[in-house]
């Protein structure tokens, strides 16, 4: 039994490594740890009280209260040298201009745009984490393409080594390839520090610490991407920064109907009962009415108040005109980063196709070279030039690759929409 379980155990951690973490893996535990995502959890969450205080206006309002009084002089017979008096009051507004109507829906607009901008952060981690994810997976293949440069190098310069010593070549060449060999190995450090640089960047994105497997790459799962105004239109639809902007213009309007209703009269209803005594207790008075209850209702109408409502009004008339000016200049901004999105990624694709048959002619360049430098109809000059452009093809293939996946994600980012979707899979090679 004991053998199996460390079978299971040695196949649960062979497995993990194999597969390393995916980039839906990623997004979730971005999300889960991320403190800006919690931050405006917790604003929401303060919000949502807002609004359920706000309803508390049109529920009835009780009071209790006590009061005892003691004084050294009497001036009726009715009077005693101590007084207490208990009271229950109900009160309840029957109308007062709706203006709690109008500021309970200015505070429901206001929870609306508070989650709008949750959301918006939402979408930020998630594609700060699609980035971070995507320049690890970029920095991993540039890191094999500068190990297989050294490799090639170290190769070439034990080749070079035996026709040097057999005085097949000069020593110059022999120099040659040695100096490309010591710069080849600086730009592998340069590679591995690149990698490490990513790991910790996407390492502080997601909130925890990876191991040494490597990440899952990325397969993209779409063929073709809509025309620019279907994506303008589903940008308008869902982005959230405009919903955002939506909601606070909606909370700005209901805050300025809110005011308006000062100008309408208020009627209130109380309903008060009081019970009195002659001492700290309220238990009753000999020759006098022991409670009394009393209906009131007050009706109040402010004629001036020094033009303070009527200064509110244009303080949120042109709050609500900042808005609207904001709006425009967000969907003008937003129109602009999916036009760039859309050319990064135009470009991008163009490049993988020409980078592709450039990495298969540089390879097969490297290949003659090669043949021809141990036949000695190439020189080691023809041979490092042969590397350098195999090596150049390589990088320009994968920054194409995965300059791609950054301008999806970009799209996704800009157009918030779930028709186009990067996925953990097998990448491109």
């Amino acid at each position: 039994m004991k053998k199996f379980i460390l079978i299971v155990l040695c196949l649960l951690l062979w497995s993990s490594q194999l597969y390393g973490l995916t980039l839906d893996e990623a997004v979730k535990i971005a999300i889960e740890n991320n403190h800006k995502i919690k931050e405006h959890q917790n604003l929401t969450e303060a919000q949502r009280s807002r609004v359920s205080s706000k309803k508390a206006a049109f529920l009835p309002e009780a009071n209790l209260s006590y009061s005892y009084t003691r004084q050294d002089n009497v001036f009726s017979f009715f009077q005693t040298k101590e007084t207490s008096v208990f009271s229950a009051e109900l009160t309840y507004n029957l109308f007062n201009g709706f203006s709690d109507l109008k500021a309970l829906k200015a505070e429901e607009a206001q929870l609306d745009a508070t989650e709008y901008q949750r959301k918006a952060i939402q979408a930020d981690v998630v594609f700060e984490v699609k980035g971070a994810y995507i320049e690890f997976l970029r920095a991993e293949k540039a890191l094999d393409v500068a190990r297989e440069a050294v490799k090639l190098l170290e190769k070439q310069y034990h080749d070079a080594s035996l026709f040097y010593r057999e005085g097949m070549i000069a020593k110059n060449d022999l120099l040659k390839v040695e100096v490309e060999l010591a710069s080849a190995k600086q730009n592998l450090i340069k590679a591995e520090s690149d990698l490490k640089v990513a790991k910790r960047r996407l390492e502080r994105v997601i909130g925890i610490r990876l191991g040494d497997e490597k990440l899952e790459d990325i397969s993209t799962l779409i063929d073709s991407l809509p025309a620019e105004e279907k994506l303008k239109e589903e940008m308008l639809k869902n982005r959230s920064e405009l919903k955002y902007l939506r909601a606070l213009k909606r909370a700005r309007q209901y805050r300025a109907e809110s005011i308006k209703g000062g100008y309408l009269p208020t009627l209130q209803l109380s309903l008060v009962h009081d019970r009195y005594g002659d001492s700290y207790q309220p238990d009753g008075r000999p020759d006098l009415y022991d409670t009394q209850t009393r209906a009131i209702v007050i009706a109040r109408w402010n004629i001036f108040d020094g033009f303070r409502k009527h200064n509110d009004i244009k303080a949120e008339e042109a709050e609500l005109r900042a808005i609207e000016e904001r709006i425009r200049d967000t969907v003008e901004e937003l129109s602009f980063q999916l036009t760039r999105a859309l050319e990064n990624y135009r470009v991008a694709k163009e490049k993988v196709e020409v980078a592709e048959k450039a990495v298969k002619q540089a390879r097969e360049n490297y290949r003659i070279t090669e043949n021809r430098f141990r036949q000695r109809m190439a020189t080691t000059t023809d041979l490092l030039d042969a590397r350098f452009f195999l090596s150049r093809a390589k990088n320009e293939y994968i920054s194409a690759l995965y300059d791609i996946q950054r301008a999806l994600a970009e799209i996704e980012r800009v157009i918030e929409s779930p028709t186009i979707q990067l996925k953990s899979g097998t990448g491109n090679e």
